[in-house]
């Protein structure tokens, strides 16, 4: 009986120290899965917003702080095929964006403090960075979704026309 107990007793120890690095590892990876993962597609999600158009209501997290701003959709392998990135600036400039660390193409919408579309980029693909997009007029937001989603039928933007931002 005592062997027995001796012997489960090293099992367990085995287990605990064998699995300990992998749970560490698990638990305190602060890589790509634990962004991705507050990128799943749900509304309970306290940063979703929406944009809405005349034919749909696009779910967007905001990018509303420069921290936010500056890291963008870097990083991320991918976003849920019909939500987007709201970028939210202080005031109009012709603001500029580029595909540092981005792992997707997307399409690029700049929007002005009207809430018209000024000005689309689509298709923009990671292997075009340092390249830098900007605007021809000035702009207060932009829109970022994934490539081909701005020529989708439910969403079908174009320059000229007016969206409107639910919080």
């Amino acid at each position: 009986m005592n062997f027995l107990k001796f012997s489960l007793l090293l099992l367990f120890i085995s287990l605990v120290v064998g699995l300990t690095p992998s749970f560490f590892r698990f638990a305190f990876n602060n890589n790509q899965t634990a962004e991705v993962i507050a990128f799943k597609k749900t509304e309970e999600v306290n940063n979703v917003k929406y944009i809405l158009t005349e034919k749909a209501k696009i779910p967007v997290y905001l990018a509303d702080t420069e921290e936010k701003r500056i890291k963008g959709l870097g990083g991320l392998n991918s976003i849920p095929r019909d939500y987007g990135m709201f970028f939210i600036f202080d005031t109009s400039n012709f603001l500029s964006i580029w595909m540092k660390d981005m792992l997707f193409p997307i399409d690029i919408i700049w929007i002005d403090e009207n809430f018209t579309i000024v000005h689309l980029e689509k298709n923009i693909s990671p292997d075009t960075y340092p390249k830098i997009f900007t605007a021809p007029v000035k702009a207060r937001f932009i829109l970022e979704l994934n490539s081909g989603m701005s020529d989708f039928e439910n969403y079908n933007l174009k320059s000229g026309e007016k969206v409107f931002f639910k919080k």
